[in-house]
């Protein structure tokens, strides 16, 4: 038996086999492999006889080595070489250990072992290690055991920081979901804060507002006493039913003349002032009588314009008997109503005589309205011997509330809400989208969980198999993070811009080429009507007092035919030279087309602030739209405040500016008022700084700064509600 040992300890310490080392090499060196676990076994008593059961070791031939340097591999090698001669003794026990583990393990195929890109392992990525000092003093096997220290050290390294994102990626889930929680506790505080205190400022408003309505309902049924006892015959504008039996019998009513008019004008007036009111504080109504109450405002509008029209036509049906003779060829008319003012201009037709042979050029004709500060020459194809020329300045306008860029395209949702119902509104949409987010994350974790729960069985169950794929998605499953999901507070903010802005799309409207937004600009000082019209058949007295008059039907006012469109063509683009020559016959080609046009010349009224050149427009009736097409040669003079344009046609005239060319305001200031009990507030603009006194129920306007004219004087140190102060403002 002790030779027998002998035996065995001498082949135990011989070198094993190339092929043997090359197979043990390769497994140091290759893709970082995790340890097997430990074969749990049982208490069993083993024998020398069991180990006789081993299969013999087979050598295989020695390969050769070949020439040239040596390479990591080859020197791997032959450290391992020397250090399975030196190192490794075998016993008993470790050979029935290694017996055991050859048994456990799983046989490779051959085709793995062979030579060639399909055999190969994948190898690790190792990087370059940085040597050590001593690097040149150490032999081959210092140099090896160094090389694979550092390999383990680096393998640590690597795993110690893959833990290390793990373990930071689940400490930065908590941190974030702490900041989570806090936040919106700290939201809910403040949210609780803020309702307490918009619930006594709403309340606090609310009790304003009822007495406002209990004084305005006060007002209202004074007003009422007071209008019954008048009994003028007029109707009660708060009534609609006697406004609509007061339109029925005007309608009915054909005769209109100069004196109907100006009845009319003293009538109907206070009422369209009164029926603005209603409709501006509309929410003191129901809904069914302020659109009663805006239809009836409309429908006396109308009615008015159809007055004036009926009127003029009234006055030009018997020349002589209502105009003014300065001679036998020219007839005119002038007269001021309450807020309107009319002039008309008749050149008679007289008796046709035979034409001379050479005719000369007619010349222009050219009137002056100085009540209404406009001029205006005609041209030449204008022929003036049987012209008849209207102007008539309306102060209110009645045309631009039937366009359709006038009112808003739509009504703003929720307009009437307060500020405390919103609010509430806002947190609970928020925390039920905060709900909704943490439901989203819950089931994302539940589900990565149980991805996570099958991979780890899985690998438990395979601990001798690489299972690099399944190890690369635990560690993908344990990075995994949720989709983005925003703040609840600062996505509910960024949902209200946008869908305010999608409202004010809605409202936006397309404009034609030459129209004039009025949702942008605003008819300023009323209407100038400037037409060119045809004289009706005037009445021929015959014996007897009697009188032969030519019906014309519709019994209307007939326009004069004449309308031109021409656009100035405009200046070359940089860079065009162009000859004297050709700047010079381009001239007169533009001169000769103006003689063509009208000229028109205007003073500004003094009761609009003009803080920038206004837009000159006229009035298409068939389209129902202010337009700029037929304006050409325009200019403004900011010193006297005058303009003047050529035009192609005699329509209504309206001066637009610019709505809210007072905007943004740069800043306000609100302190008491020294001479009284009420408040100073002064807003500053772009352009002028406002000043007024509120006092009681009322407002009372006190100043303006920076005003180039003499707008809203006449207003000063009058009481106004709000509302109307607000109307007075938009309408200067």
């Amino acid at each position: 038996m002790v030779k027998k040992d002998k035996k065995k300890k001498t082949e135990t310490t011989k070198e094993p086999p190339e092929s043997d080392i090359q197979d043990e090499v390769l497994v140091a060196t290759t893709n970082l492999e995790l340890e097997p676990e430990e074969v749990q076994f049982t208490d069993t008593s083993y024998t020398s006889a069991s180990f006789e059961s081993l299969p013999p070791i087979v050598e295989e031939p020695k390969a050769k080595k070949k020439k040239g340097k040596k390479t990591k591999e080859t020197e791997a090698l032959e450290v391992s070489k020397k250090a399975s001669s030196e190192m490794f003794q075998w016993s008993e026990e470790s050979l029935a250990e290694e017996q055991l583990k050859v048994e456990e393990e799983p046989v490779e195929s051959p085709k793995k072992k062979g030579k060639g890109k399909k055999g190969k392992k994948d190898k690790e990525d190792i990087p370059a290690f940085e040597k050590p000092k001593n690097w040149k003093t150490m032999n081959k096997k210092e140099r090896e055991a160094w090389m694979l220290q550092r390999i383990e050290e680096w393998r640590a390294e690597k795993e110690a920081e893959k833990q290390a994102i793990l373990a930071g990626a689940k400490e930065k889930r908590i941190a974030l979901a702490k900041e989570r929680a806090e936040l919106m506790a700290k939201d809910n505080a403040e949210q609780e804060i803020r309702r307490d205190i918009l619930q006594k400022i709403v309340n606090l408003f609310h009790l304003f507002e009822k007495r406002k309505m209990d004084f305005e309902n006060k007002k209202q049924l004074e007003a009422e006493w007071q209008q019954y006892l008048r009994c003028d015959g007029l109707p009660d504008p708060r009534v609609v039913t006697q406004m609509n039996t007061y339109l029925h019998v005007w309608k009915g009513n054909s005769a209109c003349d100069d004196e109907e008019l100006n009845r009319r004008c003293v009538e109907v007036l206070p009422m369209l002032e009164m029926l603005e009111e209603f409709v501006a504080n509309s929410r003191q109504y129901t809904p069914l009588q302020a659109q009663s109450y805006n239809e009836v405002r409309l429908e006396l509008r109308e009615q008015l314009s159809s007055a004036i029209q009926y009127a003029s036509y009234s006055l030009l049906r018997d020349l002589e008997k209502n105009l003014k003779f300065h001679s036998i060829k020219l007839a005119t008319y002038e007269r001021e109503f309450k807020g309107l003012r009319l002039n008309l201009w008749v050149a008679v037709r007289m008796p046709t005589r035979k034409p001379k042979p050479l005719e000369p050029d007619p010349e222009p004709v050219e009137l002056s309205f100085p009540s209404m500060s406009v001029a205006v020459k005609l041209p030449k194809v204008i022929d003036g011997s049987c012209v008849c020329v209207r102007a008539a300045r309306s102060l209110i306008d009645l045309l631009s509330e039937s366009t359709r860029s006038y009112g808003l395209a739509a009504e703003m949702p929720n307009r009437y809400e307060d500020l405390f119902v919103f609010n509430v509104k806002e947190h609970v949409e928020t925390y039920k989208l905060k709900k909704e987010q943490d439901d989203i994350r819950n089931k994302f974790y539940k589900e990565i969980q149980q991805k996570i729960r099958e991979v780890e069985n899985f690998l438990k169950a395979n601990p001798y198999t690489k299972n690099e794929k399944e190890k690369e998605e635990l560690d993908n499953l344990n990075m995994a993070e949720p989709p983005f999901l925003p703040d609840p507070r600062t996505f509910m903010a960024e949902q209200n811009d946008l869908a305010f802005k999608k409202y004010l799309k809605t409202c936006s409207v397309k404009t034609r080429s030459g129209e004039v937004n009025l949702r942008k600009y605003r008819i300023c000082g009323g209407v100038l009507n400037l037409d060119l019209l045809t004289t009706p058949p005037q009445p021929k007295r015959m014996r007897d007092s009697v009188t032969l008059t030519t019906l014309q039907l519709p019994k209307t006012l007939q326009p004069m035919k004449y309308q031109i469109q021409y656009r100035a063509p405009s200046p070359p683009p940089a860079g065009v030279t162009r000859t004297p020559e050709e700047i010079e016959a381009e001239i007169k080609r533009v001169e000769t087309e103006y003689e063509k046009l009208a000229l028109v010349f205007i003073d500004l009224p003094q009761s609009v602030m003009w803080t920038e050149p206004p837009v000159v427009c006229q009035w298409q009736e068939a389209r129902k739209l202010w337009t700029s097409n037929y304006i050409n040669d325009y200019k403004f003079n900011e010193d006297k405040l005058t303009v003047q344009f050529r035009t192609g046609v005699l329509w209504p005239i309206g001066i637009a500016a610019l709505r809210y060319s007072n905007l943004p305001y740069q800043g306000w200031d609100m302190r008491p008022d020294p001479e009284s009990k009420g408040v100073l507030i002064s807003v500053t603009g772009v352009s002028v700084t406002m000043t007024w006194l509120c006092l009681g129920n009322s407002v009372r306007l006190k100043w303006i700064a920076n005003a180039t004219t003499s707008a809203l004087k006449e207003y000063f140190d009058k009481p106004f509600s709000v509302k109307r102060m607000v109307q007075v403002r938009l309408h200067r």
